[in-house]
């Protein structure tokens, strides 16, 4: 099923709103053909027609003769002036019904649309949020703020608003087309055929319109990527004097965008003229042929000027349309991009598929396990390791040797491609995720902070306690009046160590079973890091705590320090015992190691 059928098939969330909607458009439509041959009886009356000029119809299928005679009855029955009044309070009646029918169809359809958006936005909400982190990492920050921003307004304008026309649109040139048909079937046949014509010249001229639509829209989401790369790195930038570089990569994407934008933007310019001078030769040609017949008594004058009324209610919406098929392929193209991410995302199976709830009652086991990003070289290799209730581990070993990468594959973020990850005896894709990430809390390397207080940076979701949050904040060494500043982009309002203290208070409210601990003195002097250590471990007496650290003397009341080395855990032990028997561990230690750096 094609994207835009997809999205027509999302209608029936809203089917009180669509029908309701549908009900006024056919209303619409009916009160558009009813006003038609409502032109019929001023021309009687301009020309000064006599009753006695028509002929009671034949057939119903006689419709001309059935307006003429109906009218010319009216007009014969009362005063000239008085049918007057009649035919304008009836006209200014229809007219106004029509109206109201108009606007109701945008009071129950905005509702439809907007629906449409906030569903389309949410669904690439989702599919980021159920997104792997291994893709996660395929897809740049920028490339999902382009979705959720210039696709979805792409969408809006260019096929929210013409999906509303199809409602309306086909019942109105069905009905004129069936009351022309009445009226003179050869001149109804002329006009079709004029009509078609415009319609294919026009698709002519802008079918190449997606296609460089789409082209735009994967240049406006990388000039999106640059900008917001250089946003959130500005100070490595502004340092190491990288403005020229970005500068230029913002160019080329912007002169791209620039040429594709005019390419495109020409095109859907040139359908709206082109509609409009096809529509006037059409118009032109049915005059020349209507104007024989009625010289040739095969059409009164009044009929005709009906049918070119008619006429018109069916070339003014199809030259609309016409006018928004330049948009209406750059929507596509844009619902295309969301349609194909969204899809990509539903193949990633979820890891946990299972319905236990996690309790870590006995241990959590690494069997052999590997895991590579690229499928080609692997980070973490033939990883064994058992952690107990209450464990104490430390891990260390040079950058890039996987310890980071050890800990993601724990929490459940990258599935390992051999081994097994056992919780209680159990693979972890049998618990609930959920269930199994409530054991856990993290200090990740890069403390994050978000927009806000620092009390809603250490609560998030978490209900509050006040008791609680006073209790961590001293813990940490924090002042309580510091719950209430405001944390800035990129966390530019706190130093640091403030942020890594905020993480720690974070980790501390959670109070998890078992505490991930990535670095989490990084940013402090070796005094304060000192006195942080013992705060993490007063603080997480008799809980589970894996930390990683390159502040190794830090670690020596660890119960247990593992040391990895290229992907493997080649020791361990105890810090002493380690330090006499393992040369890569000294080295480690004393700052001289040799290994390869990453």
């Amino acid at each position: 099923m094609s994207p835009f059928f997809k999205l027509l098939s999302s209608v029936w969330r809203y089917k009180v709103y669509t029908c309701l909607g549908i009900f006024f458009h056919i209303l619409t439509a009916l009160l558009t053909v009813i006003s038609i041959p409502l032109v019929i009886p001023f021309f009687q009356i301009l020309f000064g027609v006599s009753p006695s000029n028509y002929k009671a119809p034949s057939s119903i299928w006689d419709l001309e003769n059935a307006l003429n005679y109906g009218f010319s009855r009216l007009i014969a029955m009362t005063d000239h002036f008085v049918a007057l009044w009649i035919i304008c309070i009836t006209v200014v009646v229809v007219f106004f019904l029509k109206n109201l029918c108009r606007f109701l169809i945008s009071f129950f359809m905005v509702h439809v649309r907007n629906g449409l958006l906030r569903d389309l936005r949410k669904s690439i909400w989702l599919s980021y949020e159920s997104m792997s982190l291994t893709k996660r990492y395929h897809h740049q920050q920028g490339y999902l703020m382009s979705l959720i921003t210039n696709d979805l307004s792409e969408v809006d304008h260019g096929i929210l608003k013409v999906f509303e026309m199809l409602f309306k649109t086909p019942l109105v040139i069905l009905g004129s087309l069936i009351f022309m048909l009445f009226l003179n079937a050869q001149l109804t046949l002329i006009a079709f055929a004029l009509i078609l014509f415009t319609l294919i010249v026009i698709g002519g001229v802008s079918r190449v319109l997606k296609s460089a639509s789409l082209e735009a829209q994967e240049t406006l989401s990388s000039l999106t990527v640059v900008t917001d790369q250089y946003l959130s790195g500005t100070k490595i930038i502004r340092t190491h004097h990288a403005d020229g570089y970005f500068k230029r990569k913002f160019n080329e994407f912007n002169e791209r965008y620039f040429k594709i934008s005019d390419r495109i933007l020409r095109r859907r310019d040139l359908a709206s003229p082109l509609a409009e001078f096809l529509g006037v030769v059409t118009i032109v040609v049915l005059l020349y042929f209507g104007t024989h017949a009625v010289f040739n008594d095969e059409m009164e004058p009044a009929t005709f000027f009906a049918f070119i009324f008619a006429f018109y209610n069916i070339i003014d919406p199809a030259k609309s349309f016409a006018r928004e098929y330049a948009n209406v392929q750059k929507g596509m193209a844009a619902l295309d991009r969301i349609t194909l991410f969204n899809e990509d995302v539903s193949k990633d199976k979820s890891y946990f598929v299972g319905s236990k709830t996690a309790q870590f009652a006995s241990s959590l086991k690494a069997e052999e396990i590997s895991f590579s990003y690229d499928q080609k070289e692997d980070v973490l290799s033939d990883v064994s390791i058992e952690i107990k209730p209450g464990d104490r581990i430390g891990l260390v070993g040079t950058s890039g040797t996987g310890k980071t990468t050890l800990i993601d594959v724990i929490l459940g973020f990258f599935i390992n491609q051999n081994g097994r990850l056992l919780l209680d005896g159990q693979p972890i894709s049998e618990y609930k995720e959920d269930s199994y990430r409530d054991l856990f809390g993290l200090i990740s390397q890069r403390t994050h902070l978000f927009h806000g207080s620092i009390k809603d940076n250490i609560v998030l979701d978490k209900a509050y306690d006040d008791i609680l949050l006073d209790e961590v904040i001293k813990q940490v060494g924090l002042d309580a009046a510091f719950v209430d500043k405001a944390v800035g982009d990129q966390n530019t309002m706190i130093s640091g160590g403030e942020a890594q203290r905020v993480s720690l208070a974070r980790l501390l409210y959670r109070s998890p079973k078992i505490s991930l601990l990535d670095e989490p003195t990084a940013q402090l002097d070796s005094a304060s890091a000192a006195e942080m250590m013992n705060v993490i471990m007063e603080c997480t007496k008799e809980k589970t705590v894996i930390m990683i650290s390159h502040q190794i003397p830090l670690l020596k009341d660890m119960d247990e320090i593992w040391v990895l080395n290229n992907g493997k855990i080649v020791d361990k032990g105890q810090y002493d015992s380690l330090y006499d028997r393992n040369v890569h561990f000294r080295h480690l230690v004393e700052g001289t190691s040799d290994l390869d750096m990453g």
